[in-house]
């Protein structure tokens, strides 16, 4: 049997990357929607499929870049300042324009009023780099070398940001199965870049992870890893999807893969903590490696003080069931995970913002079960993310993000869903008390899997020694004013 790897919104400040991002949605939004035009027709027009549209216009993902945002903005019939506004918004999104840029009022659409007005919105900046450590790889191919900054000194409230320079990564080829016995992949596992934070013991962090990859020479697994490590603890997650052939697959959208790997770090010690980025490689193929291209990315810490629950532990699913999960025809159609169960904050917070991701593998493994013959070879189930505020035993107040509808094939088999609730609002006649899941419900096709907590992961290439992983996870931030 093989498992999963055996076998975005505003959180923070208004010139942070989160919010940018969120902010740049929903201009693309706008435009869609003053167009008048369906995704299928703006796809059409802008030669982008129509879900890769939509993930952009949501949030989900940032377009790789601005040639493709003004694509779609000129297909929408977008004037030169609509051109500028979403030019600076992807600049800040994708890091290229530093936090210190001095920014006016940048005009946003009021979706909220429907009235297809423009209103200001003023941007500030909001970060300053505190410590940022690049850790060569001689596993890696690189086409530019990353250069080593010396720590430098910050406010302690500053966040922590390091870029990712572009590289080709090794995806090794798959170890032939033993007769009669099992194997497990040897990944390629490449250190991208380190950050660094000294942490008091009520301290809780906000770290995030992107990576953008592309210009695959064959079908590989793709991974975004980050281990957070200090004397005595570790915390590890890890976010993947396959990333399919360059110019020979019929799912083009599924040949640049974007993954975003995004937690909540809490050492419960006083302590420094160093958190790695890694990218993890393998081709799916037993005859031949693969590579593909690492195109862009960041570790960050996004936010250094994030508001604890009563208990003094960060607002995150800390027992997340290890292995797979089954969905798929009877007996099981629903999962409910990952899952944060009923938790209290202190008074006083106005809005939360929920963030769930989710691992879903097409095909549940089984002995003797073969998934790359029978038709049809996707998996389609609903994702929905579901807050809850309650007083006493009853629900007082609740809301979900909007559900996904995916159809999801087994060439791409591991896919990363990602949900973001970002102003769910703290209502003062309730509890301070507070729960959320996801709801995967199997809707037609093959069966499919929850992954939880992985085991075992290689830490290198070739290496005997091993660590475990989370990777379908959630987490609540709290938030005032």
């Amino acid at each position: 049997m093989v498992s999963y790897w055996l076998g975005t919104g505003d959180l923070g400040g208004s010139m942070d990357v989160s919010s940018t991002r969120s902010e740049l949605a929903r201009l693309l939004a706008a435009l869609k929607e003053c167009s008048g035009l369906s995704y299928s027709d703006l796809g059409r027009k802008s030669h982008i499929s129509s879900s890769t549209l939509h993930r952009y216009c949501s949030g989900v993902t940032v377009p790789p870049d601005y040639r493709t945002i003004a694509a779609i903005a000129t297909a929408c019939g977008a004037t030169d300042q609509d051109l500028a506004d979403l030019l600076r918004h992807w600049q800040v999104a994708n890091g290229q324009l530093t936090v210190e840029t001095p920014v006016s009022a940048i005009e946003t659409p009021d979706l909220a009023s429907g009235s297809g007005r423009w209103r200001p919105r003023s941007l500030a900046a909001a970060a300053a780099v505190l410590v940022a450590i690049v850790i060569p790889s001689s596993t890696a191919f690189n086409d530019a070398d990353p250069s080593t900054p010396a720590p430098a000194a910050a406010p302690a409230d500053a966040a922590i940001r390091y870029e990712f320079a572009p590289r080709r990564i090794l995806a090794p080829r798959m170890p032939k199965a033993v007769p009669g016995g099992s194997w497990k992949p040897d990944h390629e596992v490449v250190a991208l870049g380190s950050v660094e934070l000294e942490m008091s013991t009520t301290q809780t962090a906000f770290v995030v992870s992107v990576m953008r990859a592309s210009s695959a020479t064959h079908r590989s697994l793709f991974g975004n890893e980050v281990r957070c490590r200090w004397p005595g603890g570790e915390q590890n997650f890890v976010t993947g999807q396959n990333i399919l052939q360059e110019g020979a697959s019929s799912e083009r959208e599924k040949e640049e893969v974007q993954l975003t790997t995004r937690f909540l770090l809490h050492p419960g010690v006083a302590t420094t903590v160093a958190c790695t980025a890694y990218a993890r490689a393998a081709a799916l193929r037993e005859d031949l490696d693969a590579q593909f291209r690492l195109d862009s990315g960041r570790i960050e810490v996004a936010d250094t003080s994030v508001d604890n629950m009563t208990t003094g532990a960060p607002a995150q699913a800390g027992v997340v069931p290890r292995g797979l999960l089954r969905v798929g025809p009877d007996p099981r159609m629903i999962a409910r995970e990952p899952v944060l169960r009923s938790f209290t904050f202190a008074p006083g917070f106005t809005h939360v913002s929920v963030v769930a991701d989710t691992q879903y593998q097409t095909c549940y493994p089984q002995k003797d079960k073969h998934c790359d013959t029978p038709a049809p070879t996707t998996s389609t189930a609903t994702f929905t993310l579901y807050v809850a505020q309650w007083k006493g035993n009853e629900v007082c107040h609740k809301n979900r993000a909007t559900g996904e509808l995916r159809e999801m094939s087994y060439a791409v088999h591991h896919h990363h869903v990602p949900l973001h609730l970002p102003n769910f609002t703290v209502r003062a006649d309730c509890d301070p008390r507070f729960s959320a899941y996801v709801m995967v419900k199997w809707v037609d096709g093959m069966d499919g899997a929850v992954q939880g907590t992985v085991e075992d992961l290689t830490d290198s290439h070739g290496s005997t020694s091993t660590h475990n992983a989370n990777t379908s996870h959630i987490f609540m931030i709290p938030h005032k004013g």
